[in-house]
């Protein structure tokens, strides 16, 4: 009978260090060892709808909560952020779509998704391509823009 308790105590002390491991895997995985990307402005290609339409790769059109969204590059242009000012299309939804890659990642859009944020916008329309980050600025060399860029200050 002591036997019999004493192995089921071990298997359950064996099975909670299992359960501790595997849940410090996912605290750590999401937090200080997950890979965060960064790419100056200019690596990014600037895209459209109409330019992915020409492109060998497929994309859908979705709304997705704007929290999802990360974006990879902190530069901005000051012309757009002083055009950004009057916010008031946003609010309309006349924005084209944001364009993210498969894991979220913002691809084209950070102007616009600074506005959204700062309005409160919860869902925004976005073109999700069926690649990574990766393979879109490879293929989309030649839609990289080299408008001086500035780093807004943080709050």
């Amino acid at each position: 009978m002591v036997s019999g308790l004493n192995c089921f105590i071990s298997s359950r002390r064996d099975a909670l260090k299992s359960a501790a491991f595997l849940i410090l895997i996912v605290l750590f995985s999401s937090s200080s060892f997950s890979s965060e990307k960064h790419f100056d402005r200019n690596q990014l290609p600037q895209l459209s709808q109409e330019i992915l339409d020409k492109s060998q790769f497929s994309y859908k059109k979705q709304v997705v909560m704007t929290a999802t969204i990360v974006p990879v590059q902190t530069q901005r242009v000051r012309v757009f952020k002083l055009l950004a000012k009057d916010k008031t299309w946003l609010l309309e939804d006349q924005y084209n779509p944001l364009i993210i890659d498969i894991d979220n990642y913002l691809i084209d859009g950070h102007h616009r998704l600074d506005g959204i944020k700062e309005l409160g916008i919860k869902k925004v329309r976005v073109l999700r391509v069926n690649a990574t980050i990766e393979e879109i600025i490879e293929a989309f060399n030649e839609y990289r823009d080299f408008s001086p860029t500035y780093e807004p200050q943080k709050n």
